[in-house]
């Protein structure tokens, strides 16, 4: 299977105030990639009969007004989900956490998948005073990135020789100018068994496609937007970041397939698909205290763990409202 992936990151803290780093990597069939690239185009269409959504306005055949042709175009980021933003808008969110939730449903063709794999490290059971690593972020980030492609590789394709085409990751200056981010990681993965890496390096783009005029690299930001987007509907469900209504709808329509990648990860028989092909864990279970104890831990998949207890996003709002009354 030839492969491209597609990285985010966010960093923040809980409401405890716990630090957490999040890496999400989406893994993508490459023969899959334009028609699931024009499926997601095709969401931003609010036509009541529409066909097929083009970028231009000129060169679009739904009967719709350029105006609103023009501002549904816009980037898609789970940071930008506005308390006060349009419906329009707002309906194309929550189309694209529907179409995430509902895409791998009854589907037995592995070449046409999502793929995603999410690791959220927490900062605070990591001793860095007896870690042995230098405290730049970028290393522990290099660090933990290996461990979500490898964990993909191993569970996802255990079986599989895969050629992985070409990584691109968001924007980040500090990653784009370390000493060894680019490469490292490839240099690694190369010298695993049943991969081959067709790129020397990891390619960082801009997620906003309206920065580009070519369409691959309009598509290529258009995947950077969807793993950005499951990134940030699995913390706000996880951590309860926000408190925007809009913010919580999309995560609600995103909850029915999180609850059971969180609650029931090994689940073969769900119709939802989701086992082997798409996986949320914390890392670790218990303090880091040395670079000994971090290799060893590493490899126990105790340490991955799904011990926060999560609720119906909407639910916890409607139970808020509640509580004012009394």
């Amino acid at each position: 299977m030839e492969l491209e992936i597609y990285s985010d990151e966010a960093h923040f803290k809980d409401e405890n105030g716990r630090n957490y780093l999040g890496i999400a990597c989406l893994f993508i069939p490459t023969s899959y990639k334009t028609n699931l690239t024009k499926k997601l185009c095709n969401l931003r269409c609010l036509h009541k009969h529409p066909t097929k959504w083009s970028w231009n306005y000129e060169d679009c055949k739904n009967e719709c007004k350029e105006h609103y042709h023009n501002l549904n175009n816009f980037e898609i980021h789970s940071t930008k989900i506005e308390k006060n933003m349009s419906q329009s808008k707002l309906e194309i969110y929550s189309r694209w956490a529907k179409f995430i939730t509902n895409h791998n449903k009854h589907q037995k063709d592995k070449n046409k998948l999502l793929y995603f794999n999410i690791l959220y490290v927490d900062l605070d059971n990591l001793d860095f005073d007896k870690f042995g690593v230098d405290k730049d972020t970028t290393n522990i980030y290099n660090r933990f990135y290996r461990t979500v492609l490898l964990s993909a590789k191993s569970f996802y394709f255990k079986d599989e020789n895969i050629i992985i085409k070409n990584i691109y990751h968001d924007n980040a200056d500090e990653k784009e100018k370390h000493e060894y981010f680019k490469w490292h990681v490839i240099d690694y993965l190369n010298n695993q068994k049943r991969v081959t890496i067709t790129t020397d390096e990891i390619t960082f783009i801009n997620s906003n496609h309206r920065e580009y005029n070519n369409s691959s690299s309009k598509e290529n930001a258009q995947l950077i937007q969807l793993i950005d987007l499951i990134l940030g509907l699995s913390s706000q469900i996880l951590f309860q970041l926000s408190k925007n209504k809009n913010k919580i709808k999309v995560a609600n329509d995103f909850y029915p397939l999180f609850k059971r990648i969180w609650n029931h990860p090994y689940n073969h028989n769900s119709s939802y698909n989701y086992f082997r092909s798409q996986q949320v864990s914390i890392f670790p279970k218990t303090t880091i205290k040395s670079q000994k104890d971090f290799e060893g831990l590493l490899h126990d998949t105790q340490q991955f763990h799904h011990e926060i207890q999560i609720s119906d996003p909407q639910a916890l709002v409607e139970q808020t409202s509640l509580n004012k009354w009394f």
